[in-house]
């Protein structure tokens, strides 16, 4: 495995914050700051937001600074589209092949989600985890790595998407719901109900796209 550079580490850190929320879309980042914030020198910060700006995360302005990309709302439904297509038919693929002890490791993991009660910002982690943990237990059984490829290729944009849709768009039950429809669906083996709550989940998360 190749050795991650100071300037990897740093990337992977303001990414991660962008993509948890923690820098809001809009807001302007520090370069200072940064490097304070994650003990190094200012060198790997810039290198680090120089990548960012070209994959679209933020934008840098001269003496203006630097600002955290706004979620584009045409491109959030474009990636949208595209996870509707890839996911439906990945879903119909896993209906077949997920063994019963992926189901069981999502059932544990749903009912741990249940079990969650006043801590809204716990909880809403938790389900943006559980989440995250469907969708990619359904890539790995469809078999097909070249969905995984592509998902993986967009991940960063697909889950700050769906966290802002989670915590700002007032989806947290709705998704848990969804999530729940999903799983029932890949445990009865049928493939077109479990491609049509696939396709739900994913509508709904467009739909909202535009009160984010």
């Amino acid at each position: 495995m190749e050795k991650k550079t100071i300037s990897d580490y740093v990337y992977d850190k303001i990414l991660e914050g962008i993509v948890q929320l923690t820098y809001a879309p809009g807001e302007k980042i520090s370069e200072t700051q940064l490097a304070a914030a994650l003990d190094v020198s200012r060198a790997p910060i810039k290198s680090a937001l120089a990548k960012l700006e070209k994959e679209g995360f933020v934008s840098i302005k001269p003496q203006y600074g630097t600002f955290v990309s706004k979620i584009s709302v045409e491109r959030a439904r474009s990636i949208c589209d595209i996870r509707e297509i890839l996911e439906v038919e990945a879903i119909r693929k896993a209906v077949v092949s997920m063994t019963e002890e992926q189901l069981d490791k999502l059932q544990d993991l749903f009912d741990q989600m249940d079990a969650f009660r006043d801590e809204k910002a716990e909880k809403r982690q938790f389900i943006y985890d559980a989440d995250v943990a469907l969708h990619n237990e359904i890539y790995l059984a469809s078999g097909n790595v070249i969905i995984a490829e592509i998902m993986q290729r967009y991940m960063p944009e697909i889950q700050r998407i769906q966290r802002a849709n989670i915590t700002w768009a007032d989806r947290q039950i709705p998704t848990q719901a969804e999530m729940k429809k999903i799983l029932k669906a890949l445990k009865a083996r049928d493939e077109e109900q479990a491609a049509a709550a696939m396709k739900e989940h994913i509508s709904n998360i467009r739909k909202t796209i535009q009160t984010i």
